[in-house]
This record gives structure tokens, C-alpha cells and sequence, in this order.
């Protein structure tokens, strides 16, 4: 080869390196690190998770929360969903938590959706997402008008439990392939077959169910995205999500589909295929005047996948055109990331209130443990606000009562020159470092074994569960002999799913 052909050659080669780096796709954030301790209350774990912060984010910015499925870690969230080139698109704070520990028997890195335990306000996974979130308000400025959740899988009916525990936090959620809030074990197929088979709770349980733990107003509302042809979480699970959201949060002349529905349209935008996806917006009145209490992304997608390392049984996200062929991740079909962000976008928690509150960052800690009969002095706090700095924080710390054991909250709020107002609460858990025979002893054993040792009993449906012995909660299958499990000694002969309070230090 001559070497004027030799240097034709090569300049096509740099001409071709310099069209894929001006083409391809440019990420400009940080990823952070970080791990949260676990907390006192019941159920709570230590947990790792990761913050991917665009550069050039305006602030105070919306937070978007996202869970990964079961047998996926945060880390195929961040690298597979195209979720970091949408939060440089859009310009959101991306937190990816990892389950990293979990109690009872469960598929790896499963959250624990239908366990009891983490289906109720201040316990558990719900709890300590929470947590998580206000960690995270604690370090970059989060617009409080737009906190989102999201996931897939166990993650996405994960997403649906924090916005039914804790939705007067949450402006918005969005579930794919996830499940009805209160929902157990058998609502997901686990047969390994296509076509897949599972059993759901009645809407009308369903509904119950929500209401028994909402203890807020706000019609919080959702997305649910949906593959006709998943095995895995089959439909009706998608319409069951749908049909009890209207029933919870419609009124009784809107409250079933056919009467809140205000839309339907092509879903967009999709990278490739669309696969028939129909994006369809549910109400409060059935009209596109008001605010979607819940929408459905509904589509017949592919069963098979790319990825050797998954099931090839329809049930995935599809992260678009800046996604990747990960584990249960596809980049052909609805594009997630953008059909979110869009709904996310159009629901912040109060429409008519401006953006840009004050951001209350605690001092000390959340929850604070203090023993009875002692001086109570909170640690206090402090306010930031875009426009007018540091703002004053009013605290109300009136319902603590030193001279009783309990649980108690203290309020602290902030508001600033436009009249947005942020509150913040602490936990304040007082107890008695003096209870007798407190042995503070941890003991890893099978759920089997707990319960053979009295630490535990079982309890449940036809008492196929261990319940520690004390505060009941579920600890795994009681003929588990094979996974271990902490419990932990207060009192004498009194155990606990995680270590009480008069063990916690004073």
C-alpha cells in the first residue's frame, strides 16, 4: 500500500472518530456515594446509595428517586435506564438507593413490597427511602414542590408503597411493571412460563387497604407503564393500579374509568418501535382541565430481550435511545426516562404555588434518642432559600414530654419573602436507659431457629411466617432453616427485629 493511500485511509478513520464524538451522547455530572445508617425504628437498614448531579443544574432543582428490580442494583439503574441523559436533559438531582440488606426470604435484592412490615408509614423500606430523600435535602437544594419516585418490578410497587405511606411528601410516582399497594407474594409470577399466572387482592381490598394508611389529602398522582406481554407482572396488575387510584382519590361520579377518562393518545416519544403503546390520562372530572389522578402507558411489547442475563419474559425497562441492553433493560419501545420526566414535569405537588421554597436542613440527628428525665435542648436548624439566603426557622418542639417513654415530633417551618413556606420534622424518641435487664444481646440465627430458641413465633396465613417474639414483625418463611436473620434483646426474654431504644445509648 502506498503511503498516500496509507494516509487516505487514515483520515477516513479520524473523520469517523470525530462524527461518533460529536454524536454521541455527553454526560456532564458528578455521581456521589454515600450510605445511610440504619435508624431505630422497626425494619430500618443500613443502606448505600448514589446521587448523579448534572453540572449546570439550576437550584433549588426537582429530586427524582429511582428503584432498580428485583436481581439489579442501583447500578444498572445509572448505567442501563438513560436516566443520568435525562437528568442532564431536564436538569433533576437522580438518587439510585440499593436495597443492600433485607430481611426474610426473597429473591436477591428484591424491596419488600408485600412484606407488613414495609408497607407502613415510619418502618421499614418506605421509611428508610424517605430517610434517604431528606439525606439528600440535606446536601443540594430540592425544589419541595417536585420530589418524584420511581422504579421497576419490586421497585416500581415499591414506588407505589412510598407514595400511598408517605404522600404528603412525594408530589408524584410512577410504577413500571409494578404492583397494587398491599399486594403479597402471589400477585407476582413466578412460575418461569409465558403465558405467566398470579392472583391479586380485589380492587375493592386494594382500595381499603390504602385508605386504612393515607394520612393525607393530597390525590398523589401516578403513572403506571405496562407491558401487555410480561410474564412476570402480568396484567390486570397495570389496571388494578389504575382502578383503584381513581376510586381512592376521584369522586363518585368519576370513579371508574370509563367516567375519569379525559384522554388517549399515541405514546411519545419511542425510540424504534412503539409497540401499539396507548398513553391514556385519568382525572378527577374526565376532562383535560384538571390534573391526571393517574395515567396508563399500555403497549404490547417484545417477550425476548438482548441480554443473555435475564429471563426473556417481557418485563424490562426500556430506556430509550440513551439507554442500554442491560439486565431487564431494553432501549427499544416507549421511552421511559422522557414519558416520566413528562408526567413528573406536569405534576408538581402544588401547581398554583411557586417554585423555589426555603430548604430546612436539621442539625443533630433524625431521629433523636433522648432518656427520660433529662433537660430536652434540640439541636435546631437552619434555612436556605434561592433568592433571600439564610431565612429563620421556627421550631415547635411543644409536644415532647421528657418525663414520659414515647415517640414524639417536633415541627419546624421556614418561609420566605414570596410567602412559600417548607416545614421539617424530627423525631424525637424518649426512653428509659434505666429498664431493668435490658441485655442489649444480638443473635444471627434461621428463621427456624429464632422461633425453636422462643426469640420468635409463627404467626401468618396457616403460620408459614416467623414473627419476632416481641414487636411481631416478619422475619422470613418459619420453616426457613437456611438464610440468617438478626434479632435483638431489650428486656429480659423480649426480642426485636432491630435493636430498641433503651439499647440505642443515651
Amino acid at each position: 500500500m502506498s503511503a498516500y493511500s496509507s494516509l487516505v485511509l487514515w483520515g477516513r478513520d479520524l473523520i469517523a472518530i470525530l462524527v461518533f464524538l460529536l454524536c454521541a451522547p455527553v454526560q456532564a455530572g458528578t455521581l456521589t456515594s454515600a450510605t445511610f445508617d440504619a435508624q431505630g425504628y422497626s425494619g430500618s437498614r443500613e443502606r448505600n446509595y448514589q446521587i448523579y448531579v448534572p453540572d449546570s443544574l439550576t437550584r433549588p432543582a426537582p429530586l427524582v428517586m429511582t428503584l432498580h428490580g428485583c436481581q439489579q442494583t442501583q447500578a444498572d439503574v445509572l448505567d442501563d435506564w438513560g436516566l443520568k441523559a435525562a437528568a442532564d436533559r431536564y436538569g433533576f438531582i437522580l438518587v439510585a438507593p440499593f436495597i443492600t440488606s433485607y430481611d426474610g426470604l426473597r429473591n436477591t435484592n428484591c424491596w419488600g413490597f408485600w412484606l407488613d412490615q414495609h408497607q407502613q408509614e415510619g418502618m421499614g423500606e418506605p421509611e428508610d427511602l424517605h430517610q434517604i430523600a431528606l439525606e439528600v435535602e440535606g446536601k443540594f437544594a430540592v425544589d419541595p414542590e417536585r420530589r418524584y419516585i420511581t422504579g421497576l418490578s419490586s421497585g416500581g410497587a415499591m414506588a407505589v408503597v412510598a407514595s400511598v405511606t408517605h404522600n404528603e411528601y412525594w408530589a408524584a410516582a410512577a410504577a413500571a411493571a409494578g404492583l397494587p399497594y398491599g399486594e403479597d407474594a402471589a400477585s407476582v409470577s413466578l412460575s418461569g412460563q409465558c403465558p405467566g399466572f398470579a392472583t391479586f387482592h380485589p380492587v375493592s381490598q386494594v382500595v381499603s387497604d390504602m385508605r386504612g394508611e393515607l394520612d393525607d389529602d393530597y390525590a398523589i398522582p401516578l403513572l403506571v407503564l405496562q407491558n401487555n406481554n410480561d410474564c412476570t407482572v402480568i396484567q390486570p396488575a397495570g389496571r388494578n393500579l389504575r382502578d383503584a387510584q381513581i376510586v381512592v382519590f376521584g369522586d363518585e361520579s368519576h370513579d371508574t374509568p370509563n367516567e375519569a377518562l379525559a384522554s388517549q393518545e399515541a405514546c411519545q416519544p419511542f425510540f424504534e418501535q412503539n409497540y401499539g403503546c396507548r398513553q391514556s390520562r385519568y382525572t378527577l372530572d374526565g376532562t383535560d382541565a384538571s390534573r391526571s389522578l393517574v395515567e396508563t402507558v399500555f403497549f404490547d411489547g417484545p417477550r425476548a430481550t438482548p441480554s443473555p442475563r435475564d429471563t426473556d419474559r417481557g418485563h424490562y425497562w426500556i430506556g430509550g435511545e440513551s439507554g442500554n441492553q442491560g439486565k431487564w433493560a431494553v432501549r427499544q419501545g416507549p421511552s421511559y426516562p422522557d414519558i416520566i420526566w413528562n408526567f413528573f414535569e406536569r405534576h408538581p405537588r402544588n401547581a398554583s404555588s411557586p417554585q423555589g421554597a426555603p430548604r430546612i436542613t436539621l442539625n443533630g440527628a433524625n431521629p433523636l434518642l433522648v432518656p427520660i428525665n433529662t433537660s430536652y435542648n434540640d439541636p435546631g436548624a437552619s434555612a436556605q432559600d434561592a433568592e433571600d439566603g439564610e431565612v429563620s426557622v421556627t421550631a415547635d418542639c411543644s409536644q415532647v414530654d421528657i418525663s414520659r417513654v414515647g415517640d414524639y415530633v417536633c415541627t419546624f417551618s421556614a418561609i420566605d419573602s414570596d410567602g412559600n413556606t417548607t416545614t421539617a420534622q424530627r423525631s424525637v424518641q424518649v426512653f428509659d436507659p434505666e429498664t431493668p435487664s435490658a441485655s442489649c444481646t444480638t443473635v444471627d440465627a434461621s428463621p427456624l431457629a429464632h422461633i425453636n430458641a422462643g426469640r420468635a413465633i409463627a404467626g401468618g396465613l396457616f403460620n408459614l411466617r416467623a414473627l419476632s417474639k416481641t414487636d411481631q414483625q416478619d422475619i422470613g418463611f418459619a420453616y426457613d432453616v437456611w438464610s440468617s436473620v438478626s434479632l435483638h434483646e431489650g428486656e429480659s426474654d423480649q426480642w426485636y427485629s432491630q435493636p430498641p431504644a433503651v439499647c440505642s445509648g443515651s
